[in-house]
């Protein structure tokens, strides 16, 4: 393992602890963290996300943010994402971002935005976004010749619906691509706190 994947790892299993802590059962985080230790990530996402939903558990938008990027990261936001856009909100902090679960918002021919779309069929499906300043991330997914859009993302955008500054686009194959462009998204946002 290279340095810059072993570091990416190392600062997602941090998150994963934190996240982990949600739940208030020791059994339920203690199972939750075993899943990381083993290499079931899919596993422990499916059981930190079923038991925040059952239990009503509110969940800050940071935290939200961050099991939707490991959704997206360990490949299970298709089964997780409407989950993880409807979990409990916490009432002590009003939320920034808010995460859209897939076919929440229309989706946007990324040619319409991007001089240089990443294919010719690309379209960018809104994720994560800050209602307050217009700052959205997009998934870029390409356009498959049997009508559905592809299953893994191309790319990751960060744009500003006022057109403010020109869409930022990452690459999404690189180690730790859903983090940084979820880190643009915050360096782009004027709410950014985070």
């Amino acid at each position: 393992m290279n340095d810059d994947r072993a570091a990416a790892y190392a600062a997602s299993a941090a998150i994963w602890s934190r996240l982990a802590t949600l739940l208030p059962d020791p059994e339920d985080v203690e199972l939750v963290q075993d899943c990381w230790d083993i290499g079931e990530q899919e596993a422990g996402l499916s059981t930190l996300v079923e038991r925040l939903t059952e239990l009503r558990l509110p969940v800050d938008d940071t935290a939200r943010t961050r099991i939707a990027v490991l959704a997206e990261e360990w490949t299970v936001w298709d089964r997780h994402g409407s989950e993880i856009a409807h979990l409990a909100q916490s009432p002590e902090r009003p939320p920034r971002l808010r995460v859209f679960e897939d076919g929440a918002e229309d989706t946007i021919p990324a040619a319409e935005v991007l001089s240089e779309p990443p294919s010719p069929t690309s379209e960018l499906v809104p994720w994560i976004a800050c209602p307050p300043c217009g700052r959205t991330l997009a998934r870029s997914h390409r356009r498959e010749e049997w009508g559905g859009l592809s299953y893994l993302a191309e790319a990751y955008v960060v744009l500003a619906h006022d057109r403010a500054f020109a869409p930022l686009v990452l690459d999404a194959q690189g180690d730790a691509a859903a983090w940084s462009a979820l880190e643009a998204l915050n360096k782009a946002c004027g709410c950014a706190s985070d």
